[in-house]
């Protein structure tokens, strides 16, 4: 071979080499024990994204506020939330942006204080919160609003939910915002009552996969198509009956995987408290002008009401729906 078709095809060689690297990269998805984002771990189990054709790797975090350093860091691609803490991220400047909105807590959020007490007994007292973040201070402001107070009438502390609900069952803390399992432990062995629920307002929480938007502009669109079939596949999965005991078998295994105790009825309460969009319900929360758009304005309104808007916002600033639209218009 002479030198100048060996040049050639050496340039070809380094070119397949680059275009498999493209195409071998594994994204990383960030998620903490919560059911609402168990999807996850189905499509990851049941090998949906294998199926696509895309390479996913689900990690697992303790705490939701390790997952903010973990993404900052570079050392994951994607990750689930609320919507309303990926606002108060764009706030502090970082360019944060939601793909896609993927489910409700409903229910699963609960404020909880000791039996016969009330928050009114507490003013200008601390209350604990699993995230200071306008996602969980929204839903509490929801509560607040009906006895008359205000976010700024608490010292509001945060303490991740395991030593949340324990301080709460030692007595150190009055009154909480935490979410299951860890609220229903409060009540269960904290002599807890719950105040109110996210369910108690209809769509106070909504969560998200979402990314660093430069970072996710760099990935093949396609790509990002394929990991959000993945996840609308495994809803589908997961929420078909006849999955039920194989789906209870990946809770336990992978989602709550720390929480060895859980039984079949834990798991079907805890679902009872989320709500997952199939869909039908992804497209209308998702489409321009939709659910999650009015989302993200009402909390705009809020955030202005209690002084609490570090960074003016758009919907658009928070949120790209172009991806799960291209999915759900032409699947």
């Amino acid at each position: 071979m002479d030198s100048f078709f060996k040049k050639i095809f050496l340039t070809l060689l380094l070119v397949v080499f680059a275009v498999a690297e493209v195409h071998s990269k594994q994204y990383r998805i960030a998620t903490v024990a919560w059911i609402g984002w168990s999807p996850l771990h189905v499509a990851s189990q049941k090998g949906f994204w294998d199926e696509i054709g895309v390479d996913v790797a689900v990690v697992d975090y303790d705490d939701p506020i390790v997952i903010l350093e973990a993404i900052k860091a570079g050392k994951i691609d994607f990750a689930m939330d609320m919507a309303g803490s990926l606002v108060g991220i764009y706030m502090k400047s970082e360019p944060v942006v939601a793909i896609a909105e993927t489910n409700w807590s409903h229910g699963g959020d609960k404020i909880i204080v000791q039996k016969g007490d009330s928050l009114v007994n507490h003013k200008n007292s601390v209350l604990g919160v699993f995230l200071k973040q306008p996602s969980c201070l929204f839903f509490l402001d929801k509560y607040l609003q009906e006895i008359h107070l205000q976010i700024s009438d608490f010292r509001i502390v945060q303490i991740n939910s395991y030593d949340l609900a324990a301080q709460f069952i030692a007595g150190r803390l009055p009154a909480i915002v935490n979410y299951e399992p860890w609220a229903n432990d409060a009540v269960k062995n904290g002599n807890g009552e719950v105040l109110a629920t996210s369910a108690d307002y209809i769509g106070c929480i909504p969560e998200c996969l979402w990314g660093y938007r430069q970072r996710i502009e760099t990935f093949p669109k396609q790509d990002i198509h394929n990991i959000l079939r993945g996840w609308i596949k495994a809803v589908r999965w997961s929420q078909n009956p006849a999955n039920k005991k194989a789906y209870y078998k990946i809770l336990r295994k992978k989602t709550f995987q720390t929480n060895t105790d859980l039984s079949a009825k834990d798991f079907s309460n805890m679902l009872s408290n989320v709500k997952v969009h199939n869909s039908n319900e992804l497209y209308e929360r998702n489409k321009l002008g939709g659910g999650f758009y009015n989302y993200l304005n009402a909390l705009k309104l809020f955030l202005e009401k209690n002084d609490m808007m570090d960074k003016q916002f758009l919907p658009e600033d928070i949120f790209d729906n172009q991806y799960i639209r291209h999915v759900l218009e032409n699947d």
